[in-house]
């Protein structure tokens, strides 16, 4: 199984929709709030639960089904998701789906991928990167977070 999970994808790669009604029978009612799922199959009340959450960095992939680069990123967050491993996971989220959290976080092209750790923004990138530059980045910011 890939460790890149679409938010609310019962697989490892899909489209983005289908969480609402397993939380529905877990949790009763999910009103408004967003419902995350990161690789572990893990379970949030809210995106913002996730990030304070995670004591693994999250690097989130803010895309549309209808952004070519968006879809061309996939194969590369799969591949850098196995380099890095335990290190990071990797969250997607569908701002077509949730654009309260795509606007909260400033998302104003696509794709665009955060690093999140310990609760706050660590890395951004907008536009589309390559497996090997991604990986160095992720490393990067969590080397300098270690060491400062």
């Amino acid at each position: 199984m890939s460790a890149v999970r679409f938010l609310g994808d019962r697989s490892a790669i899909g489209a983005v929709g289908q969480l609402r009604r397993p939380l529905q029978r877990c949790h009763g009612r999910v009103g408004t709030r967003l419902c995350v799922r990161a690789a572990k199959k893990e379970q949030f009340a809210s995106f913002d639960d996730m990030i304070s959450g995670s004591s693994t960095p999250l690097l989130v992939d803010f895309y549309a089904k209808w952004c070519g680069p968006c879809q061309m990123i996939v194969p590369i967050l799969s591949a850098a998701s196995k380099r890095l491993g335990d290190k990071v996971k990797v969250v997607k989220i569908d701002t077509e789906k949730y654009p309260r959290v795509a606007s909260k976080h400033r998302v104003e092209a696509l794709p665009t991928i955060i690093l999140f750790r310990n609760g706050k923004v660590v890395d951004r990138v907008e536009g589309f990167l390559d497996e090997q530059t991604l990986v160095a980045r992720v490393n990067y910011f969590l080397g300098q977070q270690t060491q400062g």
